[in-house]
């Protein structure tokens, strides 16, 4: 058995001349296969540039394929992430600033406004914000209004422009502003809006625009003083509208605002007790100094404000109280007004001798 088996065992000398016969007929050794040699075949000569040659060749489609899948890989969450929300940071970061507003026309249910602002933005972006609507509310509250804001295109400074009718979506909150406005020295106004932004080259993107805007108030008419006071005594001297003591108000608005008021009555008090109304007919308040006039009827021709003067105010300096009563414009009542005047209450010293005098009436200081 041993013999059959050698018999059967090639030989190194056939080996050899097996290996001969290959290398004379030219044909080559088998190559090896692998991931790698599938994809960078070998080349005529050893080394990488016939390898890669040859995988350039065979797989173009591939490598385009690839760096399609990284350009979008890297491309899309810039686009979709990364621009939108550096668009929302700059719009949250740009301020807005109420140059002037005026509130005029005023009727039950709404009001025509004029509002002049400034934005503010230090974004090296300057972007096209489309038109779109607004709502201006006090925080944490519904709004009252909506504002139609216009196409805007932002830069550095950038001056925006609003005039419309205004119809009072929510009276309430309107009542709520307008008491709010009078009674604060400063009070924060918030406005809310979804727009678009356009940057060249780029889609449309989606952004909120909430600002909170700080505005003076009235201050609760602090400063107000009333001058040239004088007592129309007895019937014949009375107006028409049976006033008996006319003068002037000087009423101090330190606010950007304007307000048509309509016609205003006030009811006045000394130490709690009613002494009569005034009518300050249609009262506008601009930004500064605003002087009205005033004509008051005075209960009972007077004799109850001649009787404190002559029992307890000797001075003739009465301290005078003075809370809003009506406000009311072409025979309406605005109930928005009138609830922000009746909330004040207004103190005052008022020095009434010299018009007590031109009746007759000597005013001793007990002093």
């Amino acid at each position: 058995m041993a013999f059959e088996d050698k018999e059967l065992e090639p030989t190194r000398s056939e080996v050899a001349r097996e290996s001969d016969e290959h290398v004379t007929n030219g044909t080559a050794p088998q190559r090896k296969g692998g991931v790698f040699n599938t994809l960078y075949p070998p080349g005529p000569r050893p080394g990488a540039g016939p390898r890669f040659k040859n995988h350039c060749r065979k797989f173009w489609w591939c490598d385009l394929l690839v760096i399609a899948v990284i350009a979008l890989v890297v491309a899309l969450p810039v686009v979709y992430v990364a621009i939108p929300k550096k668009a929302q940071h700059d719009i949250n970061a740009s301020t807005l600033e109420v140059t002037s507003q005026e509130v005029s026309n005023p009727e039950p249910e709404k009001v025509h406004l004029k509002i002049k602002s400034i934005a503010r933005s230090s974004s090296s972006f300057h972007p096209t914000l489309e038109a779109f609507q607004a709502g201006l509310s006090l925080p944490g509250q519904e709004a009252f209004l909506t504002l139609n804001v216009p196409e805007t295109k932002a830069e550095a400074e950038t001056e925006i422009d609003i005039e419309q009718d205004a119809p009072i979506i929510n009276m309430d909150s309107f009542k709520a502003y307008t008491k709010t406005t009078i009674a604060n020295e400063t009070f924060t106004l918030v406005m809310n809006g979804k727009t678009k932004v356009h940057q060249k080259g780029l889609s449309a993107i989606s952004v909120d625009y909430n600002k909170n805007i700080e505005m003076k108030g009235l201050n609760k008419l602090s400063g107000l003083q009333i001058t040239n006071i004088k007592i129309l005594f007895g019937t014949k001297n009375k107006n028409p509208d049976g006033s008996n003591m006319i003068g002037n108000v000087i009423i101090p608005n330190p606010s950007v605002m304007t307000l048509d008021l309509g016609n205003v009555t006030m009811n006045l008090a000394i130490d709690g007790q009613s002494i009569g109304t005034s009518l300050l007919p249609n009262l506008v308040l601009k930004p500064g100094e605003n002087n009205s006039t005033m004509s008051s009827t005075l209960d009972q021709e007077g004799l109850p404000v001649i009787s404190l003067v002559q029992s307890k105010y000797k001075d003739g300096v009465i301290p005078l109280e003075i809370v809003g009563n009506s406000s009311i414009r072409n025979g309406e009542h605005l109930e928005y007004f009138e609830e922000a005047i009746k909330s004040n209450t207004i103190k005052l010293n008022l020095d009434i001798g010299p018009a007590l005098k031109d009746i007759g009436i000597n005013v001793t200081d007990s002093f």
